[in-house]
């Protein structure tokens, strides 16, 4: 599993970026802005690198859920932005990232129970409703969702218990999750079935 970082102002948002999009990322860029630009353009620069395949001929589609995908690839990916920055992870079998700037007054009741179990959810309280433990959290969910193709909204589908500097799911099959920081002041947190030759 590879997961890459980028801070978004760092990222071009120019013809060169502009010609690697086909008409329907085109038109979504008009709708959207170089945010959406830098990020498609970005993931088609990698997937294009990895594919060994030019950049132009990769057609992306999406999920029901708006999760780009490349059909027929052997390679997966999922990416994640918040404020500033940029990260996209890539693997050989489905990946759930997601990063968060760290916000304190975002580390609220409501939403930590609809993104805990009750188990974590009495244990964050226990522990001082910290927002570092609550945005660990959120980018768990996140990328759990993520990797197995869901919503936040099915978020407790996918139960988990936070511990410092790691994440321990509840669920048969689960994914393994790591957490990292992307940058100052922001929390992330990968997804995904170890490779054989990452569990050597």
């Amino acid at each position: 599993m590879t997961f890459l970082c980028y801070k978004l102002c760092d990222l071009p948002a120019d013809s060169a970026a502009q010609a690697l999009l086909d008409a329907s990322e085109l038109a979504a860029y008009a709708q959207r802005g170089d945010t959406f630009l830098k990020t498609r353009s970005t993931l088609k620069r990698e997937l294009a690198r990895r594919l060994d395949t030019p950049a132009t001929e990769l057609h992306l589609s999406t999920t029901e859920h708006g999760k780009p995908i490349l059909p027929g690839s052997p390679l997966h990916f999922n990416l994640s932005h918040s404020v500033e920055h940029l990260c996209i992870a890539f693997h050989c079998s489905p990946v759930g990232v997601d990063i968060q700037l760290s916000r304190p007054k975002a580390a609220t009741e409501r939403l930590a129970a609809r993104i805990m179990c009750p188990q974590q959810l009495q244990a964050w309280r226990a522990r001082g409703a910290t927002a570092a433990e609550f945005f660990d959290c959120w980018c768990t969910a996140e990328a759990l969702v993520k990797q197995a193709a869901a919503t936040i909204w099915q978020a407790q589908q996918f139960p988990f218990l936070w511990y410092p500097g790691r994440i321990q799911p509840l669920f048969a099959g689960a994914p393994h999750v790591r957490l990292f920081t992307p940058a100052d002041g922001y929390h992330g947190a990968v997804a995904y079935h170890p490779s054989p030759s990452e569990q050597a």
